[in-house]
């Protein structure tokens, strides 16, 4: 038995809940004379679709469902856990810290694996903040030892539910002891959201709370917390625009939801229809989504850390060509000239459109710029302005500045200012500028005067 199992069992005693067939039974000795259209109707207890345990502690009662993924080489694994054969694997050797030096504030450097990290998803009632908005699930995957072989781990999903507002206490208790013990926290968009939602709930309960419970370390501003929403813009946002989950699976991971899941938006208004009605058939559509979130979050994970871990490597095989531009970019950011350099020009031999290109063409210039390579860069320039076109004075420019201050041939430099003149005088009236025209007049007549005295 894991230890966090032993633990909810020893300090919450949770009791098993109904199956399915045992509440299918109580309902046919409570209504023996029902009809079959009056069965069709009524509405379905959440305990009979979704099986789990009741969690009752000294703050009250809540729901628990929990599901465990088990390494893929097994038959039984489930088909949608982490998408690839090696990816739970994979994910247990990467390493978060690869992530610190591009999100100081995630604290990822003193986290050296995800063996002791809580992946949390919560859904509420609502998106503000306030007494009146709950986090009526939290769902929270964790690696834990199997069973029957301490040495190899499942990845486990809990699920806290509240299947009414006064079950929040319990709920919040029983969050606190889930999460003792864990190092680090994985979530999407947990840093804005989930995590100060959570410490909020924590202070408007507070009163309804046992002394000895409340705010968990793991929801602390100081605990290592990867949000994986911020990498993932980083990488993919210049591709595909939206870098909501659901997107992310379906374009980077290669996997699409079953027609189980519900758009995020609706999750407040079915929860209120439960506690109107008590049917648990949308709740169960509910839990579903809830814990593809936390899967798809551990796959992300594996994949992003990969990704930083050897940039040039996955550019290689798991990169599109302007994931390839972003990389670079990243990595230029980060001083990692090498790498960068290597990107920028993956990125040019496989991109195309006026943009991309210029971007690409703008960056490696720079790049090679900043370490004194001129002959280099004025190559990439001339490059630029051939292979682009359009009326972009950008490596014009620079080759101006290259001819007058690193050649010092400066007939060249006049002619690259002329050039740079003529294809800002030409732009569309939105890409001028009139400030860069005053500079480029100005240099010209520098130039100019320059030759008329003979250098």
């Amino acid at each position: 038995m894991s230890a966090t199992s032993e633990r909810l069992r020893r300090l919450q005693g949770i009791r098993r809940g109904r199956t399915a067939a045992e509440a299918a039974e109580t309902r046919i000795q409570a209504q023996p004379e029902a009809s079959a259209s009056d069965w069709e109707t009524e509405p379905a207890a959440l305990e009979a679709l979704e099986e789990g345990e009741t969690v009752e502690n000294s703050a009250g009662e809540c729901y628990l469902v929990t599901r465990h993924f088990v390494p893929l080489e097994q038959e039984e694994s489930h088909p949608q856990a982490l998408r690839e054969p090696s990816a739970l694997g994979n994910l247990l050797e990467r390493d978060p810290s690869v992530l610190a030096p591009l999100y100081p504030a995630y604290r990822l450097d003193s986290c050296p694996d995800f063996r002791r990290s809580a992946f949390l998803d919560i859904e509420t009632t609502g998106l503000g903040g306030g007494a009146g908005i709950y986090a009526f699930m939290v769902g929270v995957g964790t690696f834990e030892p199997q069973e029957r072989n301490e040495a190899r781990l499942n990845f486990v999903v809990r699920q806290l539910f509240m299947r009414h507002p006064g079950e929040e206490p319990a709920l919040l208790t029983a969050l606190a002891d889930l999460l003792q013990g864990c190092q680090s926290l994985v979530t999407f968009n947990g840093r804005s959201f989930d995590a100060p939602f959570l410490r909020g709930r924590y202070r408007y309960a507070g009163r309804f709370l046992p002394a000895d419970v409340g705010p968990p370390e793991a929801l602390d501003d100081d605990t290592p917390h990867l949000d994986l929403l911020h990498p993932a813009r980083r990488l993919w946002r210049k591709r595909l625009g939206s870098c909501a989950l659901t997107n992310l699976e379906r374009r980077v991971l290669g996997y699409s939801r079953a027609e189980d899941d519900v758009p995020g938006s609706l999750i407040p208004h079915l929860y209120a229809d439960y506690l109107h009605d008590g049917d648990g058939r949308m709740m169960q559509r509910v839990f579903y989504h809830n814990r593809e979130d936390i899967v798809s979050m551990a796959a992300l994970a594996e994949v992003v850390c990969g990704i930083f871990a050897d940039p040039v490597a996955a550019g290689a095989g798991h990169l599109q060509p302007l994931d390839l531009l972003s990389m670079a970019r990243l990595q230029a950011e980060l001083e990692r000239l090498e790498s960068a350099e290597m990107l920028f020009r993956a990125a040019l031999d496989q991109l195309s459109g006026r943009a991309h290109l210029a971007e690409s063409f703008d960056g490696l210039g720079r790049l090679l710029k900043r370490q004194h390579r001129w002959e280099e860069a004025a190559t990439v320039w001339q490059q630029w302005l051939t292979t682009v076109g359009g009326p972009d004075s950008r490596p014009y420019v620079e080759l101006a500045k290259f001819y007058e201050w690193q050649s010092g041939d400066l007939t060249q430099a006049a002619m690259w200012t002329q050039w740079a003149l003529h294809e800002q005088e030409k732009s569309p009236a939105q890409n001028r500028s009139s400030e860069i025209q005053t500079e480029l007049r100005h240099r010209l007549a520098r130039l100019q005067r320059k030759l008329g005295s003979g250098g």
